[in-house]
């Protein structure tokens, strides 16, 4: 057994003095009744029903404008490759926070960690956005330069391979992360479709007995069931980073001549991991406050993921610096070439607010010990943290995709192009793609509750609050 002290001993206890009701409060410390944590998390699928058929319908309208934007754009501009920067940026944006959240279910998780129980269901839900971003990149694998034009191969990943092989490998890839994302979502709601099916009513108890499969409970299946969530976790990490490499590899840096960079692939992936927890946190913040869910999306969950922001912000300057530092310094035709791209041309008004808002201010405002131990100082952070990203990969894409395709066959960029701002039809794209987004997390949660309630309920067994030195702190158990 392990001991932990409580994080902010006092401020648990102001922060949770109202709900007490919900069960025996020590220290700060609520000890929830396992009948009140199965009413209450199965009653989120179906609280709120007019507030949730309100936005259902709104991101629904945004969806539909979004794909429509979309079809008109490709009918438009299916032969101008300069013309789908954003559309580039936007895929690239929800590959950034719809494949990295479901990391912080998988991490935090295979480290023992106690504090990540309530948050696994709501990270690893955002592997459904995968979906939209497949969706959105079907016309950008269409408008992709072919490998080999009349007789000359452009400089890519893909040796001496088949003219189809970025189309087909980007999309098996994508499909793969997919399924294994579904699968480690589906695999760690088991447990909670089967509390529906026994304790709900209506649709929502035949979809419970539907996704359950049987599930009793029995010692074989809990087995079963970890195993299961190690593998899926293990292999959507593996995958995760597999992709990254691929979009970077196509959608970048194949499309820019001169531009080889090995570190680029990984500051993808790492700034990936950074988004997923900025839209974890904001999805967590949501969820305590519209649904009710203060018990169990307590100030654990926020000071944890609030750290973990922190490091990511550190680690994005990192990653960044040791990528330029070699640009800067090679000083060939092609690493200037990079610079006045990507650094000080066309994009230079993304690049500036990206940097700040991805490194310095959530670097300036996490390091304050009072911001990021509360609930709303780590939410504000990531806002931040999501806005600097997305300018982020505006400033990449655009930047790549306005290179013309007659120069890709060139040693170097000869000539920089000019800056490119978006049209309607980006516009449409971009607010679309992110309501097809947010709206098809939400239908999932009207599916199986926000919070797990099996994971919740093991939370409850394994802790229990006792006087730490002159403080209160929780002793956690760690059964295996």
């Amino acid at each position: 057994m392990t001991m932990a002290t409580n994080s902010a001993v006092s401020g648990h206890a102001a922060g949770d003095q109202e709900h007490a009701s919900h069960g025996q409060e020590i220290a700060g410390h609520v000890i929830l009744a396992p009948s009140a944590v199965k009413d209450k998390l199965v009653g989120t699928t179906e609280a709120g029903a007019t507030r949730f058929r309100k936005w259902a319908i709104i991101l629904t309208v945004l969806a539909a404008i979004g794909l429509l934007g979309l079809v008109l754009k490709y009918l438009q501009s299916s032969d101008d490759q300069t013309k789908w920067g954003y559309t580039a940026a936007v895929a690239a944006f929800l590959l950034t926070i719809g494949g990295g959240a479901p990391l912080v279910a998988v991490a935090p998780v295979l480290a023992k960690a106690n504090w990540v129980r309530p948050l696994t269901r709501l990270a690893s839900a955002f592997s459904l956005v995968g979906v939209v971003t497949m969706i959105v990149m079907i016309p950008l694998v269409a408008i992709l330069p072919p490998l080999i034009t009349e007789g000359a191969r452009r400089r890519s990943i893909w040796f001496e391979s088949p003219d189809w092989t970025p189309h087909i490998f980007i999309f098996l890839a994508m499909g793969t992360l997919l399924m294994a994302g579904l699968g480690l979502f589906y695999t760690t709601a088991l447990p909670d479709f089967a509390a529906m099916r026994d304790h709900s009513t209506g649709r929502r108890q035949r979809w419970g007995k539907m996704l359950a499969r049987g599930w009793v409970g029995t010692t074989v299946q809990w087995r079963t069931l970890r195993m299961r969530i190690g593998m899926f976790g293990t292999f959507y990490f593996l995958m995760l980073i597999y992709v990254h490499f691929l979009f970077t590899s196509d959608f970048a840096m194949g499309v820019v001549p001169g531009w080889r960079d090995a570190i680029f692939p990984m500051y993808h992936a790492m700034s990936s991991i950074q988004g997923g927890i900025a839209v974890t946190i904001i999805a967590a913040w949501a969820g305590r406050r519209y649904l009710g869910l203060e018990d169990y999306l307590r100030l654990d969950q926020f000071w944890s993921l609030g750290r973990l922001l922190f490091a990511s912000s550190l680690l994005w300057i990192y990653f960044f610096f040791s990528a330029f530092i070699v640009f800067w310094y090679g000083r060939s035709m092609a690493d200037i070439a990079w610079v006045d791209l990507f650094i000080r041309g066309p994009m230079i008004w993304a690049f500036i607010p990206a940097m700040f808002m991805s490194f310095l201010v959530p670097w300036w405002w996490l390091i304050w010990n009072r911001i990021r131990t509360s609930v709303n100082g780590p939410a504000i952070g990531a806002a931040i943290v999501l806005i600097g990203l997305l300018l982020d990969r505006i400033r990449i894409y655009v930047s790549s995709w306005a290179v013309p395709p007659d120069e890709i066959h060139d040693k170097y960029l000869k000539h920089i192009p000019g800056t490119v701002w978006p049209d309607v039809f980006d516009y449409m794209i971009i607010v679309g793609s992110i309501g097809a987004s947010a709206l098809i997390v939400m239908l999932a949660f009207r599916l199986v509750p926000i919070v797990s309630i099996w994971q919740t309920q093991e939370y409850q067994l394994l802790s229990k609050p006792v006087k730490y030195i002159r403080g209160h702190g929780v002793l956690v158990a760690k059964p295996d």
